[in-house]
């Protein structure tokens, strides 16, 4: 299979054989996100729903109201934004006192503890400006408003430890918005209508001097107007008027000087300037109270009296003092409402005469002039007042259609998605766990994982067994003592494998030779090969057994033979020593596998004496003599022989312990076997000490098996 493609059965061959660490992981994780959710504040969240009318109104022209899809739609983002602002925020903390809020207030928190701590602050809490900054900033976080869709509602969300809380935040946020926003346009329709006053002035004074001026203009020429049109009439209305005029203005000083009398309560000049019996009699009263005042005892009830009737009296004089002063004031706008009906009659008169064009074309200019300011001072002042009306009846473009409740259970944690979402990611982390340990972490489990990881044949499994039985020396006299044993069998299998392998390598000349290696010690190699070899002889091949393993020598332990340096001698001396080769050869008690044994642990380097002519004459004497030979080398991890060797050999029986051979060490051993291997040499890997039951083996084959 390419290496680039998806191997769905590996995949679930990987999920099953770490189906345990995924559900360790998963449950691991769910417990403490139960944990964690449990531990959390939990946290309400309360709606308010606004909807936002963007059409301008006008009580005073209910009709008037206008707007477009575009703008309303801009409008509705605009009052999004609106309610954000820190003017409606700060509204609801003045409102709500958030400053001394336990939740929202002024705290230090974790970070500013951490900081007094470490002496990188005071430890004090801010205050002013800063502090209420703070509250802000806390507020703001809490809060978020959006427009639902493309509709008109603008939903305001509100969050607290508190469910009422949250509730009465999101509910003070859209009152304090509407308010603003009242506020904002009441501000603006007064401001409009202070512009207008200031214009009402303007327009007023235009009034005054355009009626002047036409009332000058027939002063100036009353004579001549007279004179042309023949009306005596017009001279007269003009007498009259000066006469009321004269009056007028003394009334007008009469009436000032009592005014400024009545405040001094000057009362001899105020009853003078009057010219009132009935002030002049109060006055009296009132000076001859004053005698009797000053001639009473002090402290006296007679004093008390006095001063009491005193009081009256100034009261009763400040009274017709006003009385007469309403009087003098209705009498001046008597006189100036004549003065206007006669200057009226004058105007009408000059008007209706037969003057000539030059005079009335003056004339008609003036009376223009005059009706024009008039119409815009009545049109100013309508505004003005029309302006006025609308500030005291304005309404809010937005208004709230509902309200925020009290929330009935907290919006986070949410225990189930928080649960849901943990064992997903759970799962997914199981997932990656069990990925990392196949690939790079831990040991081999199953057949389809070395292929997977290592990317070579595997031949077999090797079944664990329990305890070496007393009258045995190895596990590998299975294979004689047991061989209906699913030891025996998955010995027999490898057997098969490599036959079937290497015949199909027609440059072999001479016997085969298997070179049985591991990754590092203790792996089983050794007794695989004593295995193998056993069951080669069983078979009928004439077998040598080999032991390279000259660091640490143990198939003589294996077979119960006695020590022998021979091979290191043979190894070590010079082509002379050809006929030594008998010498160093032993055979097996239990079967016909002729043995080349070791002697004892070397502690000097032996590449060098595996890499020499001598054993590659060595092999080739032993290809020529016998059918099979099985060489036990040395672990390809700590020892380099094993490179050399594979140069030499036929296959190569790769042996990998159950749930120990490090992943990542065995991809280096092999690789650097494949490197150093022959072009034509075949590679296959064997799982060594499998750990199944064996009733597990049993259920399934249990009528071909015999075990010892």
């Amino acid at each position: 299979m390419p290496e680039n493609e998806l191997d769905i059965r590996a995949i679930f061959g990987l999920l099953r054989r770490r189906t345990r660490l995924i559900v360790v992981t998963v449950i691991a994780i769910v417990t403490l996100a139960g944990l964690a959710t449990f531990a959390l504040t939990p946290i309400f969240t309360s709606t308010a729903l606004v909807l936002v009318d963007p059409s301008q109104k006008n009580l005073l022209d209910p009709e008037s109201a206008l707007g477009s899809a575009a703008s309303d739609s801009a409008r509705v983002e605009s009052e999004v934004e609106l309610v954000r602002t820190d003017n409606v925020l700060m509204r609801v903390i003045k409102d709500l006192d958030l400053v001394s809020d336990p939740e929202f207030g002024v705290s230090l928190g974790l970070m500013g503890h951490l900081r007094a701590m470490l002496h990188l602050s005071s430890g004090e809490l801010p205050t002013g400006d800063q502090a209420l900054g703070e509250v802000l900033g806390k507020l703001r976080s809490a809060i978020s408003v959006q427009r639902r869709g493309l509709t008109y509602l603008i939903s305001v969300q509100a969050r607290s430890e508190s469910a009422a809380r949250a509730a009465q935040l999101a509910n003070s946020i859209t009152q304090a918005y509407i308010n603003e926003q009242l506020s904002s346009k009441i501000s603006s329709t007064l401001a409009s209508r202070d512009i207008l006053q200031a214009r009402i002035e303007q327009a007023r004074q235009a009034i005054v001097n355009s009626e002047g001026s036409f009332d000058n203009f027939i002063s100036e020429n009353i004579d001549r107007i007279v004179a042309e049109s023949g009306n005596s009439q017009i001279a007269d209305l003009r007498n009259q008027i000066d006469t009321l005029k004269n009056a007028r203005q003394q009334t007008i000083q009469t009436a000032d000087i009592a005014q400024r009398s009545l405040q001094e309560e000057n009362w001899d000049q105020l009853a003078n300037t009057l010219a009132s019996d009935a002030v002049r009699a109060l006055e009296a009263q009132r000076d001859a109270v004053t005698s009797n005042l000053a001639e009473a005892a002090s402290g006296s009830a007679a004093e008390i009296d006095l001063k009491s009737e005193l009081d009256a009296i100034d009261a009763r004089l400040r009274d017709a003092a006003t009385t007469e002063l309403t009087a003098l004031q209705d009498s001046i706008n008597a006189s100036q409402n004549s003065e206007n009906e006669l200057r009226q009659n004058i105007r009408n008169s000059v008007i209706s005469s037969n003057l000539p064009s030059g005079v009335l074309t003056q004339i008609y200019e003036l009376q223009q002039n005059a009706a024009i300011a008039r119409t815009q001072y009545e049109t100013l002042l309508g505004r003005a007042q029309d302006l006025g009306a609308q500030a005291d009846l304005q309404v809010a473009d937005s208004r709230v259609v509902s309200p925020a409740l009290v929330p009935a259970k907290p919006s986070f944690p949410n225990p189930q998605l928080i649960l849901l979402l943990s064992t997903i990611a759970a799962l997914g982390v199981g997932v990656g766990l069990a990925f990392l340990y196949e690939n790079f972490i831990g040991g081999f489990s199953s057949e389809e994982q070395i292929e997977a990881v290592l990317r070579t044949r595997v031949v077999s499994s090797i079944p664990r067994q329990r305890a070496i039985k007393p009258d045995q020396r190895s596990f590998a006299d299975l294979v004689i003592t047991a061989p209906i044993s699913v030891y025996s069998e998955s010995i027999r299998r490898i057997r098969a494998s490599i036959d079937r392998l290497v015949s199909q390598n027609t440059a072999i000349a001479g016997g085969k030779v298997i070179m049985v290696t591991s990754t590092a010690p203790s792996e089983g190699k050794t007794t695989a090969a004593v295995s193998l070899a056993r069951s080669y002889a069983l078979s009928g091949k004439r077998t040598l057994l080999i032991d390279c393993d000259m660091r640490k020598p143990s198939i003589n332990v294996h077979l119960g033979l006695a020590p022998s340096e021979g091979l290191m001698g043979f190894l070590g001396g010079s082509e002379s020593a050809a006929v030594a080769i008998d010498s160093i050869l032993s055979l097996d008690p239990l079967s016909q596998v002729t043995v080349i044994a070791g002697a004892r642990r070397s502690d000097a380097a032996t590449d060098q004496l595996i890499a020499a002519a001598s054993f590659a004459r060595l092999i080739r004497a032993a290809r020529q003599a016998f059918d099979v030979v099985v060489l036990d080398t040395p672990p390809i991890g700590p020892v380099v022989d094993g490179l050399y060797i594979a140069k030499d050999v036929d296959a190569i029986l790769f042996v990998v312990r159950y749930s120990s051979t490090s992943q990542s060490d065995a991809r280096k051993a092999l690789a650097n076997l494949i490197v150093s291997k022959g072009p034509q040499t075949e590679i296959v890997a064997a799982l060594n000490q499998e750990d199944i039951s064996r009733q597990a083996y049993n259920s399934k084959y249990g009528s071909y098996y015999n075990e010892e």
